[in-house]
C-alpha cells in the first residue's frame, strides 16, 4: 500500500528501471545515429499498461519506461532507429525467486525467459521498412 512504500526501495527501482534505461538508450542512440540505423528494445511489463494494488513503485517505473520509449521513438525515427517496447506478463525467473516474494514452484503454464527471447527475435526479423512499436505477451492459459 502507498503508506508502506519504502523510500530506499522506491529510489532503487527508479534508478534501475528508469534512469538505467535512459542512460543506456542515450549512449546506444549516439552509436546508432552515426550508423543511421538500429533498434532499441525496452522490456517493461504488463504493469506498464495497468496498475495493481501494492504495486505503485514498480508500476510507476514501467509506465515511465513506456512513456520514454514513445518519446525516443519519435526522436530517433528520423535516423532510421526503431524503438520497441515489450510488455511480458509474469515470467518465471531466478530474479523473481530471489526477490523476497514467496517461493513458487516452477509452473509450466507460465512464461519463461525463452518466450521473451522469441518475442525479441520476432520483432527484429521484420524488414527495416516497418517495425512493431509495442508487444504485450501473456501466458496462454496460466494456472496458479
Amino acid at each position: 500500500l502507498i503508506e508502506n512504500v519504502n523510500d530506499k526501495k522506491f529510489n532503487d527501482i527508479i534508478q534501475t528501471n528508469v534512469i538505467g534505461a535512459a542512460l543506456t538508450a542515450r549512449e546506444a542512440s549516439k552509436i546508432m545515429k552515426e550508423k543511421s540505423r538500429g533498434t532499441i528494445i525496452n522490456i517493461a511489463s504488463t504493469a506498464a499498461t495497468k496498475g495493481f494494488a501494492g504495486g505503485s513503485p514498480y508500476v510507476a517505473t514501467k509506465f515511465a519506461l513506456r512513456g520514454m520509449t514513445e518519446c525516443w521513438r519519435a526522436e530517433l525515427r528520423p535516423y532510421n532507429i526503431r524503438v520497441i517496447l515489450i510488455n511480458p506478463s509474469e515470467v518465471q525467473t531466478e530474479f523473481v525467486v530471489n526477490s523476497g516474494r514467496e517461493k513458487r514452484e516452477f509452473n509450466p503454464t507460465k512464461l519463461i525467459g525463452e518466450d521473451i527471447a522469441h518475442t525479441i527475435v520476432a520483432s527484429l526479423e521484420m524488414d527495416e521498412r516497418g517495425f512493431i512499436t509495442e508487444l504485450t505477451v501473456f501466458a496462454t492459459n496460466p494456472k496458479d
